[in-house]
């Protein structure tokens, strides 16, 4: 090499270039590691990021093919209501509409004797739609069948998550109770809605009983004719221009038009259950895309620094004798710099390609699960740039240290060697008395940590690293199945609730009288808003008896207590943050029945209940009664346990074939829902669990070559002094696993940390979800941590075993 450095010039293009592609496939595993593990971030980053965008974009499109309102105003005289908002700045259409909750039967019919299937009761929501053409705003999208025609008064459409439910398909019948008589109408076609791209009847009922939600939708007419008895709610539907809608301003002071003109509750498309509900899914996706991506790159980021500095220890002669050749320090520290970016680079290149084809592969499995109507799938060359300038990043940040140290030394000490000039001996590096009855192979793993301590600090951080991803992920899992165990069991403690017919006489006696129901419980419920300080906010009113033992009221500080006594009641925590509510501040409740039954009552708060589904209040019944004017209008059930006790199917065709009984959910079912929407995300954590040992095997699978590396001439001194293969695999073994050991309480701390911020992604007032990790899986991540130090020994061993000692005692001599 010195007679090509000799002359005038220094060739530094070729040598360079020679020299990185030597130095490529001598470290040929370690530089592949940290591509893989930039691959991996960056597929993360491209995929999610993308998919998440094309899940916004998926539903901004869906929302303005079919006309999705962004505001609907209730209650009032709706072309009063009508007429004021098409005079409005910004408006763009107006259609107005009856809405109804009205006795339905589906999936089967009764004779007059009482024979046949009774098919399955609830109470259904029911729409008004124009006679054989689409609505201006909300239009429907038939997926089967047709559109009901003109002159066809009983023909209907069936929202498809209900068809599905109940097995629907155009052709079928089913009855709708119009106060008096059951009224026989036709299925023309199932239809998906933009106000139902979740099935979600309330915010507060975001996951429920799939057999207690119907949606269907009838001509205008024919709704009003139904809903004399029992009154409906007009709507008026307002659809802005795109200048509005991105305005705030300009939205609100639509609504303030809309309840001017005498709308009793005036509703943004951002509180619509079903928007709201994928926007708070949307949310939590939108943090996770970026977050489990960055740890993997950094994690690159502290393994290319390892390698790289190693490198430039190694070749501090070499460093020194281009730098006597007359290379300048920029013309090295940038070759040194290179090899850290060609591995980011390679790597993001490879994880660009992937993350396009798994984009598409998500956004089509999303959609396809939540059922969107219209799918969107873009790759956005912003997101792969950015997804290479990462990895580059990543090469950057990992080698400038120690390119930037190649700059900084003189060539005459670089020439000294690997060790520097010597130090002397002080009393701080002298081992004390008591250190020298440790055992050697001890005390010289403890003394590596101490010697090369950058190494040890990226060691450490790579397990923190790991630990930060298993935690976070395995915190959401177990965290989302606390949550679910506190709602149904502690909170929701009845396993069935009945919606029923006030008037109807002995419904007490006669549910108590069904084969498997243990316990009944009356109980009154109405939908409200509550008002206070110029906000406002809808849910649901519930009352139990005083001492009930339906259900359980949980603090936020995770006590339980009782209702308080009547006029006041319990609010959840997410509806007193809206509202700016404390306990002991008075607000009002506005029954939002509709019509001129619509009444305001001022209570008093209690106290705030945590629970995780749902904000909703709570109140004795004759708190509740005396706020609505409502009656007992259901009762909670309790099932008998035990193998002779009839399943939940069979208690729910016996309570639905009682009269008056107009609803009735399943809390199992509910359970069983909420698991089936959440495939995806158990999916997904599983893929974070894996990739989290995955990460952690990467970092310390390159520290540790590189720690072999650095040590090559003692190890070959071990070996040639006779020192058995098995003793120097625990002389590294315990050095590793002692800096990765040392890493585990800072990285639990982070991973905890990281746990929560992820959980507090996914909250808001329609979830509310603690942190729960148990002490299991927290041994377990801490032992996984460790296990993958454990495997980074078999190719170190390997690598000890391939040493010749002869020719590293020939390379020392020289």
């Amino acid at each position: 090499m010195s007679s090509s450095l000799t002359g005038t010039r220094f060739p530094r293009k070729a040598l360079l270039l020679t020299k990185t592609r030597r130095d490529l496939r001598r470290r040929l595993p370690q530089f592949a590691a940290i591509g893989v593990t930039v691959m991996v971030g960056v597929l993360l980053f491209v995929a999610s990021y993308d998919a998440y965008r094309n899940l916004g974009s998926s539903y901004e499109h869906t929302y303005s093919r079919m006309h999705f309102a962004d505001l609907t105003a209730s209650g009032g005289d709706a072309a009063k209501v009508a007429a004021a908002a098409r005079a409005s700045d910004g408006v763009e259409e107006v259609a107005t509409r009856t809405q109804g909750r009205l006795p339905v039967r589906l999936g089967g019919d009764r004779s007059s004797s009482g024979k046949g299937s009774p098919g399955a009761e609830l109470l259904g929501r029911v729409a008004g739609l124009p006679a054989g053409e689409q609505a201006a705003v909300n239009k429907v999208d038939v997926v089967s069948g047709h559109y009901p025609r003109r002159g066809d008064p009983h023909g209907v459409l069936v929202e498809r998550h209900t068809a599905k439910t109940f097995g629907l398909s155009p052709g079928d019948t089913s009855r709708i109770h119009d106060g008096s008589r059951w009224r026989t109408v036709t299925v023309r076609g199932v239809a998906e809605s933009p106000e139902y791209l979740w099935p979600a009847l309330t915010r507060q009922q975001v996951l429920g009983d799939p057999h207690n939600f119907a949606v269907l939708f009838a001509p205008e007419a024919t709704v009003r004719e139904f809903t004399r008895s029992v009154p409906g709610t007009p709507q008026t539907l307002v659809r802005l221009s795109d200048s509005a809608r991105a305005d705030d301003d300009a939205t609100a002071r639509v609504g303030e038009v809309l309840r001017a003109a005498g709308a009793t509750e005036v509703q943004p498309r951002s509180e619509q259950p079903s928007d709201a509900t994928l926007n708070e899914d949307l949310r939590g996706f939108s943090q996770l895309s970026v977050a489990f991506p960055v740890l993997f790159l950094s994690a690159a980021a502290v393994a290319a620094y390892v390698l790289i500095t190693r490198m430039v220890l190694a070749e501090r002669r070499i460093i020194a004798t281009f730098l006597a050749a007359g290379a300048s320090r920029g013309t090295v520290a940038r070759h040194y710099l290179g090899h850290g970016v060609l591995a980011g680079a390679g790597g993001a290149v490879l994880g660009v390609a992937l993350g396009a084809v798994a984009t598409t592969a998500m956004t089509h499995a999303y959609t396809a699960e939540l059922g969107i109507p219209y799918t969107l799938v873009e790759h956005r060359p912003a997101v792969m740039v950015t997804g290479l300038l990462f990895g580059v990043l990543v090469g950057l940040v990992g080698g400038a240290v120690p390119a930037w140290a190649t700059t900084r030394t003189a060539p005459a000490e670089s020439m000294r060697g690997e060790g520097g000039p010597p130090r002397p001996a002080t009393k701080r590096r002298q081992a004390p008395a008591w250190a020298r009855r440790i055992p050697l192979t001890l005390r010289l793993s403890l003394r590596e940590l101490g010697r090369s301590r950058r190494r040890t600090l990226a060691t450490m951080l790579g397990g923190v690293l790991a630990l930060v991803l298993v935690l976070s992920s395995a915190g959401m899992a177990t965290s989302m199945k606390s949550a679910t165990d506190t709602q149904f069991e502690t909170v929701q403690r009845e396993d069935a609730t009945v919606t029923a017919d006030p008037r109807a006489p002995g419904q007490q006696r006669a549910l108590r009288g069904i084969d498997g129901v243990s316990a009944v419980e009356p109980m009154t419920s109405a939908q409200v808003t509550a008002r206070a300080g110029g906000e406002s906010y809808s849910t649901p009113l519930t009352g139990y008896r005083p001492r009930t033992t339906m259900h359980g009221f949980l603090t936020p500080d995770g006590r339980e207590r009782r209702l308080p006594a009547d006029g006041w009641v319990l609010a959840g925590k997410g509806l007193a943050e809206r509202l700016r509510l404390s306990p002991g501040d008075r607000f009002t409740l506005r029954s939002t029945g509709g019509g001129d039954g619509a009444t305001e009552r001022s209570v008093r708060l209690a106290g705030l209940v945590d629970e995780p589904m749902g904000s909703a209040l709570y109140g004795t019944q004759a708190t509740v009664e005396a706020a609505t004017g409502s009656g007992t209008n259901g009762y909670a059930l309790r099932f008998a346990s035990g193998a002779a006790a009839p399943g939940h199917d069979r208690v729910r065709q016996d309570v639905t074939a009682l009269d008056g009984v107009v609803a009735y959910a399943d809390s199992q079912a509910v359970k069983r829902q909420i698991d089936r929407y959440m495939t995806l995300f158990w999916v997904f954590v599983g893929i974070m669990l894996l990739l989290g040992g995955v990460l952690a095997l990467t970092v310390i699978y390159v520290t540790m070559t590189v720690n072999i590396a650095e040590r090559t001439g003692e190890l070959a001194t071990l070996r040639a002094a006779g020192v058995p293969l098995r003793r120097i695999a625990g002389l590294l073994a315990a050095e590793n696993l002692t800096a990765t050991a040392l890493a585990v309480p800072v990285g639990l701390a982070a991973g905890f940390a990281a746990a929560r911020e992820s959980l507090n992604s996914f909250s808001s007032d329609m979830f509310s979800i603690r942190l729960e990790i148990g002490w299991p899986v927290v041994v377990a991540a801490a032992a996984a941590v460790l296990g993958a130090s454990l495997l980074s020994q078999i190719p170190a061993v390997r690598a000890v075993q391939r040493l010749d000692v002869a020719r590293v005692v020939r390379e020392r001599a020289d």
